[in-house]
């Protein structure tokens, strides 16, 4: 009797998973689109490159996918804006400040906001970025680790129009004091 019940399970399983899936009925309305879905990876590559530039002291590789009118913000409500600023602000930090910059335990997401994700934030591909940094200064020898979240934003030519950082500004000041 039991493996009479085995046979039928095996073969009542093996019905079910040859039915094929039942199509849903048309309704004629267009599919609404999600606010928020998952983004191109390519956008991945773009912002990785980017980082990974600055990291290894190449500013201009950092610079060379920011738009013209790029902004570069910090959590503790400091800014640059412009391609330029941008590029003068690193190039001193990674010349005459930063000696080496390691980042490990990297996550990286796209998404793509097809609604204003909140007042005032535009729709569009953004990059959200989680890594463990590890920063030696030249000034004291000193070094600081910490974990940094960016959030990078694409404008419609696939360039980074805006980068937001949050860090943690106390482990730098103590890494950088005399």
């Amino acid at each position: 009797m039991r493996n009479l019940m085995f046979a039928l399970l095996g073969c009542t399983l093996f019905w079910a998973c040859n039915q094929p899936k039942p199509e849903p009925a048309a309704t004629g309305e267009p599919v609404k689109q999600q606010p928020l879905e998952i983004g191109d990876s390519k956008y991945i590559d773009i912002a990785k490159q980017a980082t990974r530039s600055l990291f290894e002291g190449n500013v201009d590789g950092f610079v060379a996918n920011l738009s013209d009118d790029a902004r570069f913000e910090w959590n503790y409500l400091d800014s640059l804006q412009g391609k330029k600023a941008i590029s003068d602000y690193w190039k001193d930090r990674r010349g005459n400040v930063i000696d080496t910059l390691t980042a490990s335990g990297e996550i990286w997401l796209t998404l793509k906001a097809n609604e204003p994700p909140a007042p005032n934030v535009p729709t569009g591909t953004y990059v959200f970025s989680w890594y463990k940094v590890t920063a030696k200064y030249k000034t004291t020898g000193k070094s600081m680790t910490q974990w940094i979240h960016q959030v990078q934003h694409f404008n419609a030519n696939d360039k980074i129009d805006y980068i937001s950082q949050f860090l943690d500004r106390v482990p730098i000041q103590a890494a950088t004091k005399k």
